[in-house]
C-alpha cells in the first residue's frame, strides 16, 4: 500500500469575500494559528499583510511549537529603471527580521526548484516523525462524526446517573496485600486524601526546536536562545517541571509516559473523580484547583470518560470479520463499554456519538496503549484514536503509555499530541506524604502508632538509598523512584516491619504478602497462614513464564481457557484452579480479571515471576539449563527486567552461585548485539547487589572492553546496545582509564597518538568535490567550508578521545575551579563531556599542562618528557589540526571511514541513540582517534574566518574578544549527517554552553597565545 503525505493547502483566496465581525485579515491570521506548515515565498517585496501574517505565524510557533516556518526568496531580476525603493527597503528589512531570529531562508530560481527544495524538507520533517504517513482508507471508513462548533440548546441527556457510577468508582485507591484487623482484605485509601501529585516534565515537541532543523542553509547558528544551550547555569531549554495535576492545562492532546507503577493511571482516576465531583455538585471545585482549570467554571468542565484501550483492542479483536467498520471505532466502542459497565444506568445506545453532535465539552483518558497486547493492534488503536480527535478541537484527550513502548514501533500519536513524561519521585515532596497518607488510613485511630509506623518506613527507605548511594556513588539511581516501589515497600514493612534491600527480594516479599490474604499481623495473634498460598505463588510464577514466552506482543494477557489449559500442564495445580482464579476476580491476588482476559496486575509482577521460575524451575537442571533459555533472548527488551531480577535473585539466596552466574552471563551470546546486551546486563546486575565483590564488577567492567576493542564484534552490533554497555561500563568503573593520574587513558602516552606532518594536506571541501559530496550528505555544502588551497600541517600530538566527564571532574575538583553548568559533571564518567564554554576547555587546557610539567603523578611519563624537556604544550587544537586529525589518513573522504553513509560508525543523528555515548563505543578512525565524527561537537582554539586558511592571520589568537566566534568541529548526536563529517564547519561564541559540545586536547611543540 503505498504511502502519501496529505497535506490541507489553506488558500487565501478561499476565504469567504463577506464582510465579517472583524477584519477580513484576522481570519486569515487565525488559520495561520491552527495551521502546521507555513510556507512564506518571498519575491521583490514584502508587504504589509505578508508582514503580518508572518509575525503572527512566529508569535504561535514560540507558544505552541506550530506551525513550522519556511521561507524561500526567489532571485527575481530587477531592473534599476523599474525598482520601487518602498519594495526594496520591506525585502531588506524582512531579511534583517530574519538573521535576527537566526533563520536562514531558502533562495530559489523557479518553480521546478521551489518544489525540489519543498520536497526535501517534507521528507527531513517526515524521517523526524514531526509530520505523520497515513496509510490510504476509503474515505467512508473510520470517519468521526462531524460536530457542530458548539452545543445544542435546550438538549439534555442522563449523564448523572453515569457520573454518580464514575465517581463512585474512582474515589478510591486500593492497596492491595495488607489486611486490616477485622479482616478486611484490601485497604481503601480516599482518593482525595491520599492522592499526592507527582511532578511531570513536558517534552518539547519537534517543532519547538526548530531553529535546530530549519533552514538546511550552512552554517547553522549558533546562539543565545538555541536549543541546547544554557544562558544561566541550571537553565534548560525543556519546560520546566510541572505538577502532574496542572497538565490539563498545557493542551487539549496530552499522553502521559512513564515507567511501569509511575502513577499514570492513578493521575487519569484523580482527573475522571475531580471533575465528576465538580459536574455533579455544579461546583467549580474540586476541579478547579487539582487539575489546573484555573478559572473555568463548573459549566464549562468537560464530561470525564475513562477508557482502557486494551478493552477497546479486544473488543475489536472479537468483532467478527463482516463487522460493519463503525462496529470497529473508538466512538462505537465508547459508547459500549459503557453501557456494558453501567448496566444501571439508563445511557442510550449512541451516547457518545450524541455528546459528540451537541458540542459538549468532553475530556477523554485513554489509559494504557503500551497495554494493547499486540503491536499491529497498537498501532490501529492509535490511528483509531487519531481518527476520533481528528477535527475535534473542543475534545480533550489524555492518554497514558509507558515510556519504551510510545517510543517503539508505531506507537507514538501525532505532533499535535503533547508528551508529558512523568518524573521519579522526590523524598521529601512525594514519598514522605504518601507513606503518611497510606498509615493515616491504615491506623486512623491510633496517632501514636500511626506515627512510630511512619517514621519506621521512611528511616528505613532512607538508609536503604543511603546505603545504594554509598557503594554506586551520589549520582546513582534511587530505588523508592515510583508510586509502585512505595506501595510494595509498605506492603513489606506492614508485614515484615523489615525493608529488604534488593529489588528481586522485596519483589518476592511483596508477592508473598499479597498471596497471604489471610496473613493479619495487626492482631496480638498471629493467625495460620493459609495453606495454599504457597501453590498459588508456583501456579502464578508457572502462568508468568508461559506468558512471557509469548513476546512482548502478546504476552501481557491471557484468556481464561488458555489459563486453565497452562496451568492443567501441571498436575498439583489442577485441584487449585477455580480458587486460584476466584481469588483474581473477587479478592485481588497477583493476577486480576478484565472482560474475560487476565493479566498481572503490573508487569513487574510478571517480570520477578518469569526470575523465579528461572531459578527454582528452570535452574534445577543447572546454571546451563538457565543459560540455554536465555541464549536468543539476551537482547531483546521484553527479557530484561526478567534477566536482572533472576541475577538479584539468586544473589538473595545463593552469593557464590550468584557470582558464578554473572560471570557466565557476561561472556554468553552469539550474535554481537547479544554479547553486548549479555555483559551490559551483568554489569548492571553487579551493580545492583552490594556484596557482589570488586573481582566480579573488575570482570564484568573487562568483558565490555573486550567487546568495544574487538573491531568486528563493535561494527555489528546496534549503537543502541554499545551505548547502553558503555554506560554500564563507566559505571563499573572504567579500566581503559587511570584514576590516580586524573582518569586520563592508562598508557605512557597518556591516550596521544602521534600526527606526522603532512606538507600536502588541504582542509575542507575541493570546489570539484562540492556536488559528490552534496549528493551523499543530502544537502547543499556551504561556500565557507569550500577550499582549494594547500594548508600544510606540522607533527603534533592529538587525544584519542574526546575529554569525558570523569577527567573534566577532576579538574575540576583539584583546581577548585568554578564552572558555570554543574550538568556538565552529571552525565556517566566515561561519557564526552558536554555543557562546556569556550573558556572552561582552556582553563582545563592550562591545568593539565601544569599537571604535565610539574605532577610527580607524570614522571617519567612519555607525555610528560615532552612537556618537561622539549617544552611541548598542551592546547585545545586548531580548526586545521583537527581536521587533519580527524580525517584519519583519507584524502578528499567525507566521513573518517570514507564515503559511504553509515550510522554505526558515529554517533549522530541517524544512530538512535539521542545522547552523548561513553567514547570509544564507535570504531576509531585509521589514526586510531576515536569519535572525532559525532558524539559531542569539539571546541577548537580557532576563530570562525573564512578560507583559504592562514595560521598566522590572528584566526589563532586566544585573546580576542568574546563577541568574536570559535570554531566547532566533528556535529554530535543531534545532528544529521550534513554536519557530522569531517570538513563540515560549525561555530559558537566562546561563552555559550551546549548540550552537544565538548573538547578534546592537543600536544604541540610550537608555543600557543
Amino acid at each position: 500500500m503505498a504511502e502519501y503525505l496529505l497535506i490541507e493547502v489553506v488558500l487565501w483566496e478561499d476565504f469567504l469575500n463577506a464582510m465579517s465581525k472583524t477584519r477580513l485579515q484576522d481570519e486569515y491570521n487565525q488559520a495561520i494559528r491552527e495551521c502546521d506548515l507555513f510556507v512564506t515565498l518571498v519575491g521583490s517585496k514584502v508587504g504589509r499583510y505578508t508582514d503580518e501574517e508572518f509575525e503572527t505565524a512566529h508569535a504561535q510557533f514560540k507558544a505552541t511549537g506550530r506551525p513550522l516556518i519556511f521561507t524561500y526568496f526567489k532571485d527575481v531580476q530587477i531592473s534599476s529603471a523599474s525598482v520601487n525603493r518602498a519594495d526594496m527597503a520591506s525585502l531588506w528589512a524582512f531579511e534583517d527580521k530574519l538573521k535576527v531570529l537566526g533563520h536562514f531562508p531558502t533562495r530559489y530560481t523557479n518553480t521546478d526548484q521551489l518544489k525540489h527544495e519543498f520536497n526535501q524538507q517534507l521528507d527531513k520533517l517526515l524521517a523526524s516523525g514531526s509530520i505523520r504517513v497515513a496509510s490510504h482508507q476509503p474515505e467512508q471508513s473510520q470517519k468521526s462524526p462531524k460536530v457542530d462548533a458548539g452545543p445544542t440548546a435546550g438538549r439534555a441527556y442522563p449523564v448523572d446517573g453515569y457520573l454518580r457510577w464514575l465517581r463512585s468508582h474512582t474515589e478510591s485507591i486500593e492497596l492491595r496485600g495488607i489486611e486490616r484487623a477485622g479482616g478486611a482484605l484490601v485497604v481503601s485509601l480516599p482518593l482525595e486524601a491520599a492522592y499526592v501529585p507527582l511532578r511531570a516534565r513536558p517534552i518539547p515537541r519537534p517543532g519547538d526546536a526548530q531553529d535546530k532543523m530549519a533552514a538546511q542553509s550552512l552554517p547553522r547558528p549558533r546562539s543565545r536562545g538555541d536549543a541546547g544551550e544554557k544562558t544561566e547555569p541550571d537553565e534548560r531549554e525543556r519546560d520546566s517541571d510541572i505538577d502532574l495535576n496542572q497538565v490539563l492545562g498545557l493542551g487539549n492532546r496530552l499522553v502521559i509516559i512513564g515507567g511501569p507503577g509511575s502513577g499514570k493511571t492513578t493521575v487519569l482516576l484523580h482527573m475522571a473523580w475531580a471533575l465528576a465531583s465538580s459536574l455533579l455538585t455544579g461546583q467549580a471545585e474540586p476541579a478547579q484547583s487539582r487539575l489546573g482549570l484555573l478559572g473555568a467554571a463548573a459549566s464549562e468542565l468537560p464530561l470525564p470518560i475513562f477508557v482502557p484501550l486494551a478493552s477497546f483492542a479486544r473488543f475489536r479483536r472479537e468483532l467478527p470479520a463482516n463487522a460493519p467498520a463503525r462496529e470497529r471505532t473508538l466512538t462505537h466502542f465508547i459508547s459500549y463499554h459503557l453501557i456494558r459497565k453501567q448496566a444501571d444506568v439508563d445511557l442510550p445506545d449512541d451516547f457518545f456519538v450524541q455528546l459528540l453532535r451537541d458540542g459538549r465539552p468532553v475530556i477523554l483518558l485513554l489509559d494504557g496503549l503500551d497495554e494493547v497486547a499486540n503491536e499491529e493492534e497498537r498501532a490501529e488503536v492509535r490511528a483509531s484514536v487519531e481518527e476520533l480527535v481528528s477535527g475535534q478541537e473542543r475534545m480533550r484527550v489524555v492518554v497514558t503509555c509507558r515510556t519504551i513502548a510510545y517510543r517503539s514501533g508505531g506507537t507514538a500519536l501525532g505532533v499535535r499530541f503533547r508528551e508529558i513524561a512523568v518524573q521519579p519521585l522526590d523524598f521529601e515532596q512525594h514519598v514522605v506524604p504518601m507513606v503518611r497518607q497510606a498509615y493515616a488510613c491504615i491506623h486512623p485511630q491510633d496517632a501514636d502508632l500511626r506515627s512510630e509506623r511512619v517514621q519506621e518506613l521512611l528511616g528505613g527507605i532512607r538508609r536503604l538509598e543511603d546505603d545504594r548511594r554509598t557503594r554506586l556513588g551520589d549520582d546513582t539511581q534511587v530505588l523508592v523512584d515510583s508510586p509502585l516501589m512505595v506501595r510494595l515497600l509498605l506492603i513489606v514493612h506492614v508485614n515484615n516491619r523489615t525493608l529488604p534491600d534488593g529489588r528481586a527480594e522485596l519483589f518476592d516479599k511483596a508477592i508473598s504478602a499479597l498471596l497471604q490474604v489471610d496473613y493479619g499481623r495487626e492482631q496480638a495473634d498471629i493467625r495460620e497462614l493459609a495453606s495454599d498460598w504457597k501453590v498459588f505463588r508456583d501456579m502464578a510464577q508457572h502462568l508468568a513464564f508461559h506468558m512471557h514466552q509469548q513476546g512482548r506482543d502478546q504476552g501481557r494477557e491471557i484468556g481464561e481457557r488458555a489459563l486453565q489449559k497452562v496451568l492443567r500442564e501441571e498436575a498439583e495445580f489442577r485441584p487449585h484452579i477455580d480458587l486460584f482464579l476466584s481469588h483474581a476476580r473477587q479478592r485481588g491476588s497477583v493476577l486480576e480479571e478484565r472482560q474475560g482476559a487476565y493479566r498481572f496486575i503490573h508487569l513487574a509482577f510478571q517480570e520477578f515471576l518469569v526470575a523465579r521460575y528461572l531459578r527454582e524451575v528452570t535452574g534445577d537442571e543447572g546454571r546451563e539449563a538457565i543459560l540455554a533459555v536465555l541464549g536468543d533472548r539476551l537482547d531483546d527488551p521484553w527479557w530484561r527486567e526478567p534477566i536482572l531480577l533472576l541475577a538479584g535473585y539468586r544473589a538473595s539466596n545463593a552469593a557464590k552461585s550468584a557470582r558464578d552466574f554473572l560471570g557466565a552471563l557476561a561472556r554468553v551470546g552469539g550474535e554481537p548485539n547479544a554479547q553486548f546486551s549479555a555483559a551490559e546486563l551483568a554489569g548492571t546486575a553487579a551493580l545492583e547487589w552490594r556484596e557482589c565483590g570488586e573481582a566480579t564488577r573488575g570482570g564484568c567492567a573487562r568483558r565490555i572492553v573486550e567487546l568495544l576493542a574487538d573491531e568486528s564484534t563493535l561494527r555489528a552490533a546496534m549503537p543502541v546496545v554499545r551505548a547502553r554497555a558503555g554506560d554500564v561500563l563507566s559505571a563499573l568503573g572504567d579500566p581503559r582509564f587511570d584514576q590516580e593520574r586524573f582518569w586520563l587513558p592508562a598508557d605512557e602516552m597518556l591516550g596521544f597518538v602521534r600526527i606526522a606532518a603532512d606538507p600536502e594536506f588541504r582542509i575542507g571541501t575541493r570546489k570539484v568535490d562540492v556536488e559528490r559530496v552534496a549528493k551523499i550528505v543530502g544537502r547543499e555544502v556551504d561556500d565557507r567550508e569550500i577550499n582549494d588551497a594547500p594548508t600544510p600541517t606540522p607533527e603534533y600530538l592529538i587525544a584519542r578521545y574526546p575529554v569525558t566527564v570523569a577527567q573534566f571532574r577532576a579538574f575540576v575538583e583539584a583546581a577548585h575551579y568554578e564552572i558555570g553548568d554543574a550538568d556538565s559533571l552529571r552525565d556517566p564518567d566515561s561519557r564526552a563531556v558536554q555543557w562546556v564554554s569556550w573558556h572552561e576547555a582552556i582553563a582545563y587546557c592550562e591545568w593539565l599542562n601544569e599537571q604535565l610539567a610539574g605532577s610527580p603523578l607524570f614522571e617519567g611519563s612519555d607525555a610528560g618528557r615532552l612537556v618537561r624537556q622539549h617544552q611541548w604544550r598542551l592546547a585545545l587544537p586548531s580548526e586545521l589540526e583537527w581536521e587533519k586529525a580527524a580525517r584519519g589518513g583519507l584524502r578528499g573522504a567525507v566521513f573518517s571511514w570514507g564515503n559511504d553513509v553509515d550510522p554505526s560508525r558515529a554517533n549522530y543523528a541517524d544512530s538512535g541513540i539521542g545522547d552523548t555515548s561513553a567514547v570509544g563505543c564507535f570504531m576509531a578512525n585509521d589514526f586510531g582517534l576515536y569519535d572525532m565524527i559525532g558524539n559531542a561537537f569539539e571546541w577548537t582554539r580557532s576563530l570562525y574566518k573564512p578560507y583559504p586558511y592562514h595560521p598566522d592571520d590572528g584566526r589563532e589568537d586566544l585573546r580576542a574578544a568574546d563577541d568574536v566566534p570559535r570554531v566547532v568541529r566533528g556535529g554530535s548526536w543531534f545532528n544529521p549527517r550534513g554536519y557530522a563529517r569531517c570538513a563540515s564547519r560549525d561555530w559558537d561564541d566562546p561563552g555559550v554552553r551546549f548540550d552537544d559540545v565538548g573538547f578534546r586536547v592537543v600536544l604541540r611543540s610550537s608555543p600557543v597565545e
